[in-house]
């Protein structure tokens, strides 16, 4: 049973010693009593009939004896009937009911009951009965109905209710801290974090400063109110507040954290209660601290955010590494395989060749791709796929992928087939390199575990509604798979069972990134098999919006196809109406080749050496499109954009850089630019990039129609465009080439690091017989005579910015003017300026001066 608080105990105390007062008072006679009243009241009325029935009984007329006993029944309150009745038994005069009411032989007077004798003055007696109501009920009614009881109970009641509210009302105006001295209370003031001691009845008691500045409340406003009214919020998994849990259970509490809101704020507070008893051991309410702890918890929570991103990101980094290293195989075995069969002059025929060196171009675009994935470091560490939707060939894609594992099933001894089923649009809006690894995944799979029949390739576009999708099936008539592997085949790092790995080799990371891959490109992926008779692997992709795309068969894509691909070796394949182009560089030899290619291409080019003369001319002339660089001296290209923006300039601008960072790209376009291009600039992508802002041509420019099989510089562009990736042992140049989808790549980071190997003689790859670009190479080469020095210049000042501007420059200007070798040690150069990071810079310094000395110019070549 709850034990009943002092407030209750002391208000019963006072209503009980009232009511003792009462009773005492009614013992003496103070209090007036109903009962007694009545009595004599009955007594005086039965007085009163009595003398006047004597007198009339001395006359002999009952009549008026009738007449006086009806009037006394009926005016009498409380007389229920009256009689008059000889001493012989006879009544001579009653009310209508008194032989019923009075009792045959009472003789006994009760309260109810009364007989008065009287005598007339012949000395004859005669009895006057009287019946009265009962003065009181039977039983409890008897007792409720007393005057005291009632009395009682309601001083009782009211008593209790008015000694309680004024019990309430003195303790709560009572300030408990009065009684606690007052150097306690400064000492309880000192303390940082928040004291309060709370009754049983919830009340706050005593406070502290701490705490009443945690509410917004001064310590005695804080007296009196209830603990459950501070706002704090009741600790989650729990009902009732700390303080309430250890004065129901008399233990203590801790380390309870709970929030307290505080207009928008929110403060963590670990809470401590203790129970405060008193000499009996009886609780008499909690000693309540409350601890902020925000700061510790946010500082935990960010920890445990940081723990879980780094712990995240080391598993994102090391699957995709691993899915990466998965990919790269199948590029690399075309890449090596073709050039193998290209070196020893095994092609027979120029068309078996130039399938070669397409398959050679897009395993070495795909392989490219795939090692820009794996040093975008930021993604890796984000661990999020990021997709880049863009126009799209399918057809293009599946026959690239054809022919990259054509020679994989040749030595397998298998068919390797793509087949149409219907037509299926020309272009789609989907991430190509996705398309392409999710293809490569199931078609190189399908070739492994076949041993002799065929794999097919289809493709088929289902619905042709606006949610159409694209769906591609791989076939095979291999081993097969059985249903118990199927539950497990798309997990990573699965297999069907050990004996496969141990036969055909792999991670088992393929169908997983397939799996993830299919999802993200809204479609998904599944697979039917037969045990010993084969497999087939079905996926679907979203293809984007096809309203008013060109669909075509099988047939009309082959040769449209065969076309294209004849046609980029017959150098190129872009001309344009003429139209003026104002091309934007501070590096002569960048702004000359392009001049050169731009102007065989039919435009009318401007130059500009800097941001600054781009603007200038750009706000006096007419320009059609501008080509701009976006690291230049006296002003960049992003400040350049911004200003001719700003001026109202609407005409396409088209930014080129030797960074192919994403955030790169952003910059550019949130500086205005219309497109972006990277360095080493690769001329069909730069055709292709302006032709999407100005209006192509079907044939060449009059000049260049009459013999441009003759035509030295036509020579050269159809040499350049007929590259796939070509490397020398000397540096890595870059490569963008078409694989059917509009994409500028990227590349991520790398830590720099300086080789210096033993040079062979370097010629650049541009031909040295034709005029315009022999111009270019000597000016290149000439500038090397000044540009080393500044670079040295530079280190020994410790100037970085000059450096990392320089190195940067040389990174986009090498390649270009056919000399690759200087744009990986350029580029780490770069890096290691931006980072301030001394200790490579030496050695790449001494490696751009071997590369510089091992150049020689044609007529320098005495063997040649």
């Amino acid at each position: 049973m709850r034990r009943l608080s002092a407030a209750s105990r002391i208000t019963i105390g006072l209503v009980c010693s009232m009511l003792g007062i009462l009773l005492g008072a009614n013992m003496l006679g103070l209090l007036p009593d109903r009962y007694a009243q009545m009595i004599r009241e009955r007594t005086r009325l039965a007085e009163a009939v009595s003398l006047s029935s004597s007198m009339l009984l001395s006359g002999d007329d009952t009549r008026q004896l009738q007449q006086y006993v009806n009037v006394v029944s009926t005016t009498s309150p409380g007389l229920l009937s009256l009689g008059i009745r000889r001493s012989d038994g006879a009544v001579l005069a009653a009310s209508e009911d008194h032989k019923e009411r009075w009792p045959d032989g009472q003789t006994e007077n009760t309260e109810q009951f009364l007989q008065v004798t009287v005598a007339d003055r012949g000395g004859r007696r005669a009895a006057v009965e009287f019946v009265f109501a009962p003065v009181a009920g039977s039983g409890v009614a008897s007792v409720l109905e007393s005057s005291l009881i009632q009395l009682l109970i309601f001083a009782g009641i009211m008593g209790f209710i008015g000694f309680r509210i004024y019990l309430k009302t003195v303790l709560k105006n009572l300030d408990p801290s009065r009684a606690v001295p007052r150097r306690v209370r400064e000492a309880l003031d000192i303390l940082t974090e928040g004291l309060m001691i709370v009754g049983r009845d919830d009340r706050i008691l005593l406070a502290n400063s701490a705490l009443a500045e945690a509410v917004g409340l001064s310590a005695e406003a804080l007296i009196g109110r209830k603990a459950g009214e501070l706002g704090l919020s009741v600790p989650e998994g729990s009902r009732q507040y700390p303080w309430q849990h250890s004065l129901s259970t008399r233990q203590p509490v801790s380390g309870v954290i709970t929030e307290l809101k505080k207009g928008n704020q929110t403060h963590t507070l670990k809470i401590n209660c203790s129970p405060l008893l008193g000499d009996d051991s009886t609780l008499r309410g909690v000693m309540v601290s409350l601890d902020d702890v925000t700061q510790l918890e946010q500082n935990k929570r960010d920890l445990q955010i940081a723990k879980d991103e780094a712990d995240a990101a080391n598993k994102a980094k090391s699957d995709f590494l691993a899915n990466m290293s998965h990919e790269i195989r199948n590029p690399m075995n075309a890449i090596v395989g073709f050039a193998e069969i290209l070196r020893m002059g095994l092609s027979d025929s120029e068309e078996a060749r130039l399938n070669y060196l397409n398959t050679i171009h897009a395993s070495g675009t795909h392989l490219v791709e795939l090692i820009n994935d794996i040093l975008d470091f930021s993604k890796i560490e984000a661990g999020r796929l990021e997709l880049e939707i863009r126009p799209c060939n399918p057809f293009q894609l599946m026959q690239e992928v054809i022919s990259v594992l054509s020679g994989k099933a040749e030595e397998q001894g298998i068919k390797l087939v793509l087949e149409l089923n219907g037509e299926i649009p020309r272009t789609i809006r989907t991430d190509a390199t996705r398309l392409r690894q999710i293809l490569m995944n199931l078609v190189s799979n399908a070739i492994k575990f076949t041993s002799e029949g065929e794999v097919r390739v289809v493709a088929e576009l289902v619905d042709s509604g606006p949610a159409a999708l694209l769906q591609f099936a791989v076939s095979d008539t291999g081993i097969g798979i059985t249903q118990e592997q199927i539950s497990r085949l798309f997990q990573e790092f699965m297999q069907a069972d050990n004996s496969v790995t141990r036969r055909f080799g792999g991670t088992g990371l393929g169908l997983a990134i397939s799996k993830r891959l299919t999802e993200a490109l809204g479609g998904t992926i599944h697979v039917t098999s037969e045990y010993g008779r084969g497999s087939t692997f079905s996926f679907s992709i979203q293809p984007g919006d096809l309203t008013g795309v060109e669909r075509a068969d099988l047939r009309t894509l082959q040769e449209h196809y065969r076309s294209q691909a004849l046609s980029r070796q017959t150098g190129l394949t872009t001309w344009f109406k003429p139209a003026r182009v104002l091309v934007t560089d501070d590096g002569a030899s960048n702004r000359q080749l392009v001049k050169v290619v731009l102007s065989k291409a039919g435009l009318i080019v401007d130059e500009a050496e800097n941001g600054a003369i781009a603007v200038e001319k750009a706000t006096k002339e007419q320009y059609d499109l501008i080509l701009m660089d976006v690291q230049m001296p006296v002003m960049d290209g992003f400040t350049a954009m911004e200003t001719l923006r700003r001026a109202g300039l609407t005409i396409p601008i088209i930014s080129f850089t030797a960074n192919v960072m994403e955030q790169d790209r952003q910059r550019c376009i949130d500086a205005g630019c219309s497109g972006f291009l990277t360095k080493p600039i690769n001329i069909e992508k730069l055709l292709e990039t302006i032709a999407q802002w100005l209006p192509t041509a079907e044939a060449p420019p009059e000049p260049a129609a009459e013999s441009a099989e003759h035509d030295p510089i036509e020579s050269v562009i159809r040499a350049i465009t007929a590259k796939s990736v070509q490397r020398t042992s000397l540096g890595n140049g870059d490569s963008s080439a078409d694989t059917g989808c509009s994409s500028e790549g990227s590349a991520g980071q790398q830590k720099p690091k300086a080789r210096v190997v033993e040079r062979t003689p370097l010629i650049s790859q541009l031909p040295w017989d034709v005029p315009e670009f022999r111009e270019i190479i000597e000016q290149f080469v000439v500038s090397l005579e000044t540009t080393l020095p500044a670079m040295q210049a530079a280190w020994d000042d410790r100037d970085y910015s000059t450096l990392r501007e320089q190195a940067h420059r040389l990174k986009g200007t090498g390649g270009t003017v056919g000399f690759p070798a200087f744009t990986e040690p350029s580029r780490l150069l770069q890096i290691a300026a931006e980072k301030e990071n001394p200790e490579p810079i030496p050695e790449i310094l001494d490696e751009l001066r071997a590369i510089a000395d091992a150049i020689q110019l044609p007529q320098d070549n005495v063997t040649g």
